[in-house]
């Protein structure tokens, strides 16, 4: 019994990822880590290899060198199934390069159990994945920078638990200093994840993309630009997949700026699966962002994610 709910449980999150993207869902282990985390970049579909502060340690951790000082970010997902993913990260800007922390939790609805005979019992198998990470990163040259992820991983059954460790290895060049800026990542580089008798591996993935900023004729009172985001991705369960996402901006005299987005993913088989949608709103040291994604037959998720920046003194 125990055996078929561990296969429940992964099953269940597996769908969830396999809706963000395609592949097959029992190669790797550790599939919450291809569920999508910022509502920013979710709302781009995924496009993140050129993404930049404390969230950037989800996608490309060479983005950490872009942090000002202290950022604090928070994310919470309500996905398919009623699955839950949280998300916290924390950056910090030194003279020695920027560092960064990141956890990552995953809980799954109680799974209910069964005797041999078929009969429901009066407690519930309990699951949960998590992942801690922390990273660093440092500008190498006027134009470029790296940055580096140690991830903890584990996937806990009941008692049963399985872990691993991990590396996110990535790049960022500014091809067009305030234009151009573009992106490239290794992730999930580690162990296996072994549950009882079986192991298996991370969903490795090499990701490729850029930014592209288009600053619009200035207005007395505000300044308007359009960003296009898109990223390439060779992922182990899915092989080759795209993303793209546009993103306007308003931004006002005082410092606030207003976004919409847009975005679609090329993996998504079901109908209206790749799109997603979303806006943002950053005023003073707040940043507040949303995303809508529909699933087709298996529902919708809803992202929203608040981020703290402090500047310097």
């Amino acid at each position: 019994m125990l055996k078929t709910s561990i296969f429940t449980v992964a099953a269940s999150i597996a769908l969830a990822a396999n809706c963000a993207g395609a592949g097959d869902p029992g190669v790797s282990g550790g599939q919450f880590l291809r569920i999508g985390v910022g509502a920013k970049i979710s709302a781009l579909g995924e496009s993140g290899a050129a993404s930049s502060g404390a969230q950037s340690m989800f996608y490309n951790p060479a983005g950490l060198n872009d942090v000002k000082n202290t950022e604090f970010s928070f994310s919470q997902a309500q996905w398919i199934m009623d699955i839950n993913y949280s998300n916290l990260a924390m950056a910090k800007k030194t003279k020695a390069g920027a560092f960064g922390l990141a956890v990552s939790y995953l809980s799954v609805p109680p799974i209910a159990k069964y005797d041999k005979f078929g009969t429901r019992l009066s407690d519930n198998y309990s699951a949960m994945d998590m992942a801690v990470a922390l990273g660093y990163s440092r500008q190498s040259t006027p134009r470029a920078g790296w940055g580096l992820d140690i991830k903890y991983i584990s996937s806990k059954l009941e008692a049963d638990a399985a872990t691993a460790i991990a590396v996110d290895a990535g790049i960022k060049y500014a091809a067009i200093p305030g234009s151009l800026d573009l992106g490239f990542v290794a992730q999930n580089i580690g162990t296996k994840l072994k549950y009882i008798n079986e192991s298996d591996p991370l969903p490795l993935n090499f990701k490729f993309g850029g930014r592209y900023t288009l600053k619009l004729e200035d207005e007395t009172d505000f300044r308007r630009n359009v960003s296009i985001f898109t990223d390439l991705n060779h992922m182990k369960d899915s092989s080759f997949y795209a993303s793209v996402g546009a993103d306007f901006t308003v931004r006002y005299s005082g410092g606030t700026s207003f976004s919409v987005r847009g975005g679609y993913r090329t993996d998504i088989s079901s109908k209206d699966g790749g799109l997603a949608f979303g806006f943002g709103a950053d005023i003073k040291r707040w940043t507040i962002d949303y995303a809508y994604s529909p699933m087709g037959d298996l529902g919708k998720a809803h992202k929203i994610s608040l981020t703290l920046k402090f500047s310097k003194n």
